[in-house]
């Protein structure tokens, strides 16, 4: 029976399964031919799986510099930003102090408006 199953498979896979054979005697050499077909094919998708893995890994390794220069630009113009609201709420409250030792009833009331309409939009 070993001789026939042996004979439809490859040269290589026959010494296996002899030497599975071997190793196991109560096991059928057809089952040992099924299972080294089994491996044999979980074999090939792992090396399609490596081959990919690598692709994508050389793909990564290209992208990789631009994309650090993009996201430290990113960082640049967002500390800019973050620097130039700061400015901006600095002059704000720069000139609410001014206006309130300029004007100090009116700049009362306009808060006390202000308040005011704070309260209608929680009533809401």
């Amino acid at each position: 029976m070993d001789t026939e199953v042996n004979s439809a498979q490859s040269p290589g896979e026959g010494k296996a399964s002899t030497a599975l054979s071997s190793a196991v005697p109560s096991a059928p050499a057809l089952d040992l031919s099924k299972t080294l077909s089994i491996q044999k094919e979980q074999l090939e998708i792992y090396q399609r799986l490596i081959e990919t893995l690598a692709s994508s890994e050389q793909e990564s390794a290209a992208v990789f510099p631009e994309l650090s220069k993009s996201i430290v630009s990113h960082i640049a113009t967002l500390q800019q930003l973050k620097d130039d609201l700061q400015s901006v709420f600095n002059r704000i409250r720069a000139l609410k102090m001014h206006f309130r030792s300029e004007y100090p009833d009116v700049f009362d009331y306009v808060q006390s408006l202000h308040v005011e309409e704070l309260d209608d939009e929680s009533s809401l």
